[in-house]
């Protein structure tokens, strides 16, 4: 089988075309390079296989299952002749999705983080495409929930164009059902707030509380910037935008009375 790769000889765009092996296509083209006036020419040929396009290819990564709070490292990607890349993730419990970019295959930086879930349990199929800028990246994957997945897979994704997009805007990422004793509180997960559009919540308790959401530069020193009071017995329903700070996390305080039923849960916007 005979490989063919036609690409931009600038930004180095292209796809792959592959010869008929087996059955006919409805039809077929052929690309002829020319030295002079247009540098590519389309004319007609023998039929090939137009619809696989090897600029977009799904190579595994991993299927291991991730423990709570563990996460999972690639190792580094050389996507010189690709503009964009993407992810395919497969996963029963929130995840946090980091991509990291190098210039030299080892130092390597974060470029952007997303978040993918539907909440503890639920299995979701989610689709992430990002733009590249540096020749080399890789990806870290955490798992944001609080028991072992039974489901987990992760695939790389070659693009030919840079792009964005991803399959789920909205991302449940937490949620506890745990009642607090008089003047207990919980705390969330701390979140990088880089590529988040928004976070929020939706709480039912029995007894009077407050939700603070608290933002942070370093990650150590928090700020509380906003405060929002539960009635007793009552749901509401919350969010921050914009969220002023690298990172931000949720607390819900109790009241003088201790619980007997509680619902919090949070969850984040990606940017688009």
């Amino acid at each position: 089988m005979v490989d063919v790769r036609i690409r931009d000889p600038i930004y180095h765009y292209g796809a792959r075309v592959w010869p008929v092996t087996g059955g006919l296509p409805d039809f077929g083209i052929a690309i002829q390079p020319q030295r002079a006036g247009n540098p590519l020419s389309v004319v007609t040929s023998v039929p090939v296989a137009i619809n696989y396009d090897a600029s977009r290819t799904f190579i595994n990564l991993t299927t291991t299952a991730l423990a709570a709070g563990s996460s999972y490292t690639s190792g580094g990607m050389d996507y010189y002749n690709y503009m964009g890349a993407g992810l395919s993730i497969r996963t029963d419990q929130p995840v946090q999705v980091e991509i990291q970019e190098s210039y030299d295959n080892a130092n390597f930086a974060r470029s952007q983080v997303r978040y993918l879930g539907e909440g503890p349990g639920r299995v979701i199929h989610g689709l992430i495409i990002f733009p590249l800028s540096n020749r080399y990246w890789r990806v870290i994957v955490t798992n944001l929930g609080y028991s072992t997945q039974s489901t987990f897979r992760v695939d790389r994704i070659t693009y030919a164009v840079p792009a964005f997009f991803i399959s789920h805007y909205k991302a449940t990422v937490e949620r506890t059902t745990t009642a607090l004793a008089a003047n207990a509180s919980y705390t969330s997960r701390t979140y990088i707030a880089q590529n988040l559009e928004d976070i929020g919540f939706y709480v039912y308790a029995d007894q009077a509380g407050t939700v603070y959401y608290d933002v942070s530069f370093d990650g150590s020193t928090w700020r509380t910037v906003k405060s929002v009071s539960v009635s007793a017995g009552a749901s509401l329903s919350d969010y921050l935008h914009p969220i002023p700070g690298h990172y931000v996390r949720l607390r819900y305080v109790n009241g003088a009375t201790a619980q007997s039923a509680f619902d919090f849960t949070i969850f984040v916007n990606n940017k688009i």
